[in-house]
């Protein structure tokens, strides 16, 4: 043809030629077309039954078509021996290598014979089989090279090929990381970003370095070294002392020396050490089971993935779960939250707390501001420990408590806090328990009770429980107690290490004992018992007896001073808010307050006298709460306004025996008229040196002075001698 020759031969053959202007290989083909193009100067050749033979070591085969030039040997289609198949529309062949600015490539694994250890395209690519290597370089950042055997692809898009040594060498840009992501159906497109990496073709694992971290499930998760290795089928080998960051999102939560199986990007398994640093203590404790799993309703690929794991303080580890606070039990972790779970037991270290028991917790706590939940704590030994301030009914005195036993179980409850919260506040060194209301929230309604540990001080505050045996008569207290808590006596002092290790001993340690009140007791600090209450009292008064206190302090009330509200408004808040019920009337006299003056209405208030502020203490030998000053301020009388600073004395007298518990009042109006109630028992004695409130006392029926109760007993008003009155005063003013 005018352009073109064609023919067809038995045979071609090149010798290879590395010395002259135009290095070339050795070729053989069998049977092969050729095309004679002169104005291009190209022999081109095409194999028809066998592929050409190329290079002398005679393992190289290509499939395709050659053209030879005066520039060198090229060719078209698949190069193919036994390590690797490569493809390309131009190669380029010197004596004993072959490149192209596209090809592709396929290596072969050495495991087995129809596996791919690597496949990829679109790459500017040098094989060089004298020095045995290969060197590949994408032509587009797009371009994925896949690991098939090892089911992962990844984004580095230059790698060195050892032939001899069968590793294949992957490195980034400078500065930049690429993925390697997962394609197993199961991994979920498990990926992380990598350095640089080696895969060995002798033993099919894939070494990957500079993997900072590798998200899986809803953790982070820090291989040792950043090194991370995959075998075929994608099976990350086992990462030993990783760190592990979960959640993703809050990252609450630290796991060092962790043994990590990442199983794919939404599932992996673990153990490692958690880090539990709060205050002075640096420490860690084990989790065995870590697991990040998806969970919930929906379906897979619609759950929430979260990490949960547990783990175990052992009695005999010294534990703190925040600064002074110790923990022997399960702990268990939910990746999404803050708190951890504690169940076990747990025992406060304050020193000057005496014997602290370990007690039973189950609560949810964040070691940054850690709050235990308790309701009634059992000891080891399955008994109920309590908190709040307690009336002893063998030695007649108020008592603190914070999770210990009673000193016997019948003793009375004043503020009992045996359910609620308590936290140890670091910076003031106390131990803070009671309503959650009012301890987390700071609201002005709950019981609450402060030990301050530098001085043993106790400070309570809320509604009281008072007067529970004075049947048909009812005393309502709310405000403030102080006290403290005696120095630990020599037998209730635990150095550090000293108990035993199983909890049989330490059942045995902490266990109650009766207390011998035969026995000689040691000589002990007398503690005081001080308190400021807002106290209603219902005394079942006749009204007309009540209105004519009433009117005589209100004649001479120009007399009296009044209340100062103003100086502790923070007291009267909060105490109006634990006597009465929430409604406008309360909100009315909380707004009276702001401006001096507290006017609860009568239809809300049902007490027969309703002091402001009650300054008292409790006097060991009375076994009585006695009022400590002259004058106090008395609020309403039957529900009636007053709010004047008046002369009167209260007494509640709580004996060990609760039926037995005795209320009495005496008030002192401006005119000099007294008045003096005494209960005791059913009986509730009157007595006054106002003639006419006298003779409306013995004036008035029997019937209307002795009641039958629902629970069939009686209540009975009895008019005393004045004598009663005046043998009331001294013994209350020695006691003053």
């Amino acid at each position: 043809m005018p352009k073109l020759t064609t023919g067809s031969a038995e045979g071609f053959d090149l010798k290879e030629d590395r010395v002259g202007a135009v290095p070339v290989p050795e070729v053989h083909g069998e049977a092969v077309n050729i095309e004679w193009r002169p104005y291009s100067d190209s022999l081109i050749v095409r194999s028809q039954e066998a592929p050409f033979e190329l290079f002398r070591a005679n393992d190289h085969q290509l499939k395709g078509s050659l053209v030879l030039t005066p520039s060198g040997l090229q060719g078209t289609g698949d190069l193919l021996w036994s390590l690797a198949d490569a493809h390309s529309n131009a190669f380029s062949f010197g004596p004993n290598d072959a490149r192209a600015d596209t090809m592709g490539i396929k290596i072969k694994t050495l495991e087995i014979d129809d596996r791919l250890a690597l496949e990829t395209n679109n790459v500017n690519g040098i094989l060089d089989f004298d020095k045995q290597n290969g060197h590949f370089e994408a032509n587009d950042e797009e371009v994925i090279t896949t690991l098939p055997y090892n089911q992962y692809i990844t984004a580095i898009n230059k790698f060195d090929w050892d032939m001899k040594g069968s590793t294949i060498e992957f490195e980034s840009e400078k500065g930049k990381k690429s993925a390697f992501t997962s394609i197993h159906p199961n991994q979920d497109s498990l990926s992380f970003l990598a350095d640089k990496a080696t895969y060995d073709l002798n033993t099919s694992l894939l070494h990957i370095m500079g993997v900072e971290k590798i998200m899986t499930s809803d953790a982070f998760v820090y291989p040792d070294s950043t090194y991370v290795e995959i075998a075929p089928n994608a099976q990350m080998t086992t990462l030993q002392n990783a760190r592990i960051i979960a959640d993703t999102l809050n990252k609450y939560h630290v796991i060092n020396r962790a043994t990590v199986n990442i199983e794919g990007h939404r599932v992996y398994k673990a153990s490692g050490f958690y880090e539990y640093n709060v205050g002075p203590h640096e420490q860690e404790f084990e989790l065995e089971n870590i697991s990040g799993q998806p969970i919930g309703k929906g379906g897979y690929n619609e759950k929430q993935t979260v990490t949960r794991a547990t783990g175990e303080i052992e009695p005999t580890d010294t534990f703190y779960i925040d600064h002074k606070t110790q923990y022997r039990g399960t702990i268990s972790l939910s990746a999404e939250n803050r708190a951890l779970k504690f169940d076990g037991f747990a025992r406060f270290t304050t020193e000057n707390l005496p014997n602290p028991y370990w007690f039973t917790v189950s609560f949810e706590g964040d070691k940054n501001n850690l709050v235990i939940n308790y309701d009634v704590p059992k000891s080891y030994d399955n008994e109920p420990l309590f908190s709040g301030l307690f009336l002893s009914k063998e030695y007649g005195k108020v008592y603190p408590r914070i999770i210990a036993p009673l000193l016997f179980r019948k003793d009375r409850p004043l503020l009992d806090l045996s359910k609620g919260v308590i936290r140890y506040v670091s910076d003031k060194d106390q131990l803070v328990l009671g309503d959650s209301s009012i301890v987390l929230r700071n609201d002005l309604v709950g019981n609450q009770m402060i030990f301050n540990n530098s001085d043993r001080k106790v400070a309570a505050e809320g509604k009281f429980t008072l007067g529970s045996g004075l049947k048909y008569v009812s005393v309502d207290a709310a405000g403030r107690l102080a006290t403290k808590f005696p120095l630990p006596l020599p037998e209730e002092v635990v150095e550090e290490g000293q108990e035993e290790e199983d909890q049989s001993n330490i059942m045995l340690v902490d266990e109650p004992e009766t207390p011998d009140t035969t026995a000689v007791q040691p000589e002990v600090e007398e503690i005081a018992v001080t308190t400021e209450w807002m106290m209603g009292m219902s005394m079942r008064i006749p009204e007309e007896l009540l209105k004519i206190v009433y009117n005589d302090f209100q004649s001479a009330s120009f007399e009296a001073r009044p209340i100062s509200y103003l100086m502790d408004i923070a007291f009267y808040q909060k105490t109006v808010r634990e006597l009465f019920l929430d409604g406008k009337e309360r909100r009315d006299a909380l707004d009276g307050l702001a401006l001096g003056f507290l006017d609860i209405p009568k239809r809300v208030n049902p007490y027969s006298f309703l002091f402001s502020k009650l300054n008292m203490k409790w006097h060991n030998d009375y076994q009585s709460f006695v009022s400590v000053n002259k004058n106090n301020g008395l609020v309403s009388i039957n529900g009636e306004p007053l709010n004047k600073e008046v002369e009167c004395y209260v007494e509640l007298k709580m004996t060990g025996a609760e039926d037995d518990d005795r209320l009495y009042v005496y008030l002192k109006s401006p005119s000099g008229l007294t008045y003096f109630f005494g209960y005791k028992q059913g009986i509730l004695s009157i007595t006054s040196n106002n003639t006419v409130f006298m003779q409306q006392l013995e004036g008035t029926k029997e019937k209307d002075r002795i009641f039958k109760m629902p629970d069939g007993q009686t209540f009975e008003i009895q008019p005393v001698e004045l004598g009663s009155s005046n043998l009331f005063l001294r013994r209350i003013q020695a006691v003053q």
